[in-house]
């Protein structure tokens, strides 16, 4: 099956930055598209592709003849809120409430704002809504009490809780792009940080509650482990993670235990010269 232009960039990405994935083989059921570390605790992949709508269209051609398109409005997040109700009984299915999954999402024409960090919030926790106190007659006037989600949420306790973030993916030129993943707070299995941060992903999570306000995102600060500064411990524990399937660890394994050994014979030979 020929791959569209956002599993492209999916899989470009994950070429680039080192992290480990299988394309899932396609049955008589619809599946997820990807596994990330398949050979060591999997995480579920679905990529999903925002194509334009008629109107969209309609107003490209127009621009194309005379300059300028008809004016659209949508509402915030609609696009995104789409892809994960399309997506969430296959992750589910797959998953089988034991893996953590990611949900990509990809503009093929590029807009921003379809994909970018606040649609993905809406989307997944409701559109900003203010609240308005109402007193009764002659006690006062209506006035604002704070700020708070509120309709058009695909994230609660009990919705769409197998898919363990939101993940935008962009393209920053033909030949760099980026991943920006938002984590579900409701997620039944989360995906930790962890597994992502040493290949430079970008993370991030909803911040603390606050009354009156809606929390925004909030970065997961986990900087890659520098390989050349870092303690030989560290730098294991980062190739294991990098390396995470069973061939490589096999390898770096066998390779760590050599280096061991050759220290170890070494340091015999070393004392026995000396003392001699």
């Amino acid at each position: 099956m020929k791959k569209t232009l956002s599993e492209y960039l999916f899989e470009r990405f994950c070429k680039e930055r080192g992290v480990p994935y299988a394309r899932i083989p396609e049955g008589s059921q619809r599946t997820p598209d990807y596994e990330l570390f398949p050979e060591s605790r999997p995480v579920v992949v679905e990529v999903k592709e925002i194509k334009p709508n008629k109107e969209e269209m309609e107003s490209e051609r127009i621009m194309a003849e005379r300059g300028w398109g008809n004016v659209l409005g949508h509402t915030p997040g609609d696009r995104v809120r789409s892809k994960i109700a399309a997506s969430s009984a296959q992750i589910k299915a797959r998953t089988q409430g034991k893996h953590p999954s990611l949900l990509v999402v990809f503009d093929e024409r590029g807009e921003i704002p379809n994909v970018e960090p606040y649609s993905i919030r809406v989307a997944m926790y409701g559109l900003e809504q203010i609240n308005i106190a109402v007193p009764p007659p002659g006690l006062g006037s209506p006035h604002a009490t704070g700020m708070s989600y509120g309709p058009k949420r695909k994230m609660t306790r009990t919705h769409n809780t197998s898919i363990s973030a939101v993940a935008a993916m962009v393209a920053l030129s033909s030949d760099r792009s980026e991943l920006l993943v938002c984590h579900n707070r409701h997620a039944k299995i989360p995906l930790p940080p962890k597994r992502l941060a040493p290949f430079g992903v970008r993370q991030f999570r909803l911040a603390d509650p606050v009354p009156g306000r809606t929390a925004d995102w909030v970065e997961i600060r986990q900087e890659p482990i520098n390989t050349r500064r870092s303690g030989p411990f560290q730098r294991a524990a980062y190739l294991l993670a990098r390396y995470s399937n069973a061939a490589w660890q096999t390898r770096l394994i066998i390779a760590l235990g050599s280096a061991l050994l050759l220290a170890v014979i070494t340091g015999l030979i070393t004392a026995f010269l000396r003392g001699g």
